[in-house]
């Protein structure tokens, strides 16, 4: 991933995740409305970051030790733990689909540490015809403004469902 084609907050979440997840911290104890906005645009730019492939953003404030739930149609297999395992399946996925994007839906704040949102994940095959599109309800926990939790349950019916 070429560095050149992140936006300046990126850069610092993966250049400087300490700093990061201190501001990550601070918005925790912004009034509500403001955070939330923050929140929203954060997710936004996961949500690009995802769809460019640049998955050391999407995962640069997860804790070492993270606890992951990954979307049921990709795995069914429980937890994974560790970064470093989250990075490996995700690099996996966007090896073995042409295509993989994600559309955030909706955001909830479940509390200042807990995020609910929904999003919707497609992923094309490079096999023709075999794709999947489902909705997920993913909830974050965070602690020192990393993520030391993440559970994605589906939300919506498999559109399409054909495994490898």
């Amino acid at each position: 991933m070429m560095d050149t084609q992140r936006p300046l907050a990126d850069h610092l979440e993966v250049r400087a995740p300490r700093f990061a997840a201190l501001g990550a911290q601070v918005v925790g104890h912004l009034p509500g409305s403001f955070r939330r906005r923050i929140l929203q645009s954060a997710f936004d730019r996961a949500r690009d970051a995802f769809n460019r492939g640049d998955l050391e953003v999407v995962f640069a404030l997860f804790a070492s030790d993270v606890e992951y739930g990954p979307p049921p149609p990709l795995y069914e297999d429980g937890l994974l733990r560790g970064r470093a395992a989250v990075l490996d399946f995700w690099r996996g996925v966007l090896d073995r689909y042409e295509d993989s994007t994600i559309e955030n839906v909706s955001l909830e704040e479940a509390s200042p540490g807990r995020i609910v949102r929904r999003a919707r994940l497609r992923h094309r095959s490079r096999a023709p015809g075999q794709a999947l599109d489902y909705v997920i309800v993913q909830t974050t926990d965070l602690k020192g403004g990393h993520v030391v939790r993440q559970v994605n349950v589906l939300d919506q019916p498999v559109a399409g469902l054909s495994l490898p």
